[in-house]
């Protein structure tokens, strides 16, 4: 933190310089509380990031602290708690998973079919089994289910409330985990957003790790890009993008490539790819032949 110190208090005197002496003197000394203060908020948020047993804390603590840091501690302190979210998310389904616990969570979804915390602390009288449910509300998770499971997540429009203090990588970063997580592109194994939907995310994540290569969450986007970019060409396990009996490609699939590529031509790899494929696919009319096989195939396992 030294170097942040030194760069705010010379811009502090640079700045009083304009307007003499006591210009100097007055800035100087609010830079330096201003750096106290986003030190002593950094340090204290470290005291409960650190530990699992006060994540609720840390959460609690960043949102009604942030907007007292610069923006560099902002995004790191951000940052820090989704680390942490997600390091405590196996501990945290595990309590979750007993069969007991399902039950409870089950009769609840069953009568009013919502899983907000609000809604299941309303109809769950098990003392153990809503203070697990509060836990999981203050330490930021939302409950999903699938195939009659209940599982939590993270919750990532809870970050959004970050936004304002971060960089701007990171808040772009925030509004794409807080898209698939409000509404997954896949559930059991199902594509259940639209085709246009599913091709603007993959121009959302390509656009992102071109645009911000340095950034501290690139890496982990890079690995989103691949698996979106997978999908988009060959759809999911029972949501295919070519007709299983004909071998052809779904027009739905084909109208949201051509849709994406009006006015858009060849900007990115994505939408290059798509020029590429729908001329194949032309030839081809519209069957998944070996060649267009082959091209998705090198194209997928290519960076």
């Amino acid at each position: 933190m030294g170097w942040k110190k030194t760069g705010l208090l010379s811009v502090a005197f640079a700045l009083g310089s304009m307007g003499g002496f006591g210009s100097i003197h007055t800035t100087d000394t609010v830079a330096a509380a201003a750096v106290k203060e986003s030190v002593k908020v950094y340090n204290q948020f470290q005291q409960y990031v650190q530990k699992p047993a006060s994540l609720a804390n840390a959460r609690n603590y960043l949102i009604n602290h942030i907007k007292e840091v610069d923006t560099w501690t902002a995004t790191q302190m951000t940052l820090q708690l989704e680390n942490a979210q997600k390091a405590y998310l196996p501990v945290y389904s595990e309590k979750v998973f007993p069969e007991n616990v399902q039950k409870e969570i089950n009769n609840a979804f069953s009568k009013s079919k919502n899983l907000t915390y609000s809604t299941l602390l309303n109809a769950i009288k098990d003392a153990n089994v809503r203070n697990m449910l509060i836990e999981g509300r203050d330490k930021g998770y939302k409950l999903e289910t699938s195939e009659g499971m209940y599982y939590p997540v993270m919750h990532y429009e809870g970050f959004k409330s970050f936004k304002p203090y971060v960089t701007k990588d990171i808040a772009a970063y925030i509004d794409i985990m807080a898209t698939e997580s409000n509404q997954p592109s896949v559930f059991d194994a199902a594509i259940v957003i639209s085709w246009t939907e599913l091709t603007n995310r993959a121009l959302a994540l390509e656009d992102f790790v071109t645009k911000y290569p340095a950034s501290n969450r690139s890496t982990v986007l890079q690995k989103e890009l691949l698996n979106a970019t997978s999908r988009l060409l060959y759809g999911s396990s029972n949501t295919p993008a070519y007709d299983y009996d004909e071998q052809v490609i779904k027009p739905e699939v084909k109208k949201a490539y051509e849709n994406a590529l009006k006015g858009n031509k060849g900007d990115t790899r994505i939408l290059m790819i798509l020029e590429k494929l729908l001329q194949l696919l032309d030839s081809t009319n519209n069957k998944l032949t070996p060649e267009v096989e082959k091209f998705l195939n090198q194209t997928v396992n290519s960076k």
